[in-house]
């Protein structure tokens, strides 16, 4: 299968068990696409209208208010490998935060159309949808609860315990904003301090 990289087949298959016929279907809807370092998946403001699965790179979600960004999350490896505004892909509505590449991304992405068209033709898609939007809310649930109830050294804990590699491979101030505290406090942690 050229357009489905191994990976997203391996990760799909753990959501749902999808037949041979239904991974050629799901290859004849998707694409690859390259990014570079910087590039923009999505720019608050716009509609998302793809999907993307994250096969290599590291992409950071934000969203810009009072002329200060905020990091949400990270795209990375096993742990988040959906890219997507998902609030905006769902309701068609202009997304609320950006998605750029930290590093050059590969990702196979499939449009909201062609989507849509799966899940009208199978049981098994509509399925894979459910499962991989609970997961999604799974993890949105966590990241609320640690911002909420987690201590910034916890949340730092925590970060090297999802992302174990991130650490070096993100500017310090992104990894600052997604735990909600200063660079400088961020120092100090690493630091032991």
């Amino acid at each position: 299968m050229s357009l489905v990289p191994p990976k997203l087949v391996e990760t799909l298959q753990q959501f749902s068990n999808l037949s041979v016929e239904e991974l050629e279907q799901l290859e004849q809807c998707m694409e690859m696409k390259s990014l570079k370092k910087g590039d923009f998946f999505l720019q608050q403001g716009q509609v998302c209208h793809h999907l993307g699965f994250l096969d290599t790179g590291i992409m950071r979600v934000f969203h810009v208010a009072n002329d200060k960004e905020y990091t949400s999350y990270f795209n990375f490896g096993g742990r988040n490998p959906f890219v997507s505004s998902f609030s905006s892909f769902i309701t068609r509505k202009p997304s609320t935060e950006s998605i750029h590449a930290l590093e050059d991304c590969e990702l196979a992405v499939i449009s909201y159309t062609d989507l849509e068209k799966l899940y009208a033709g199978s049981f098994a898609f509509q399925k894979l949808g459910r499962m991989i939007s609970e997961f999604n809310y799974t993890l949105a649930v966590k990241r609320i609860y640690s911002l909420q109830h987690f201590t910034a050294q916890e949340r730092y804990n925590e970060l090297l315990n999802i992302y174990p590699n991130l650490i070096n491979s993100v500017p310090h101030h992104y990894v600052a904003s997604y735990l909600g505290i200063t660079p400088e406090s961020l120092s100090r942690i690493r630091a032991g301090k």
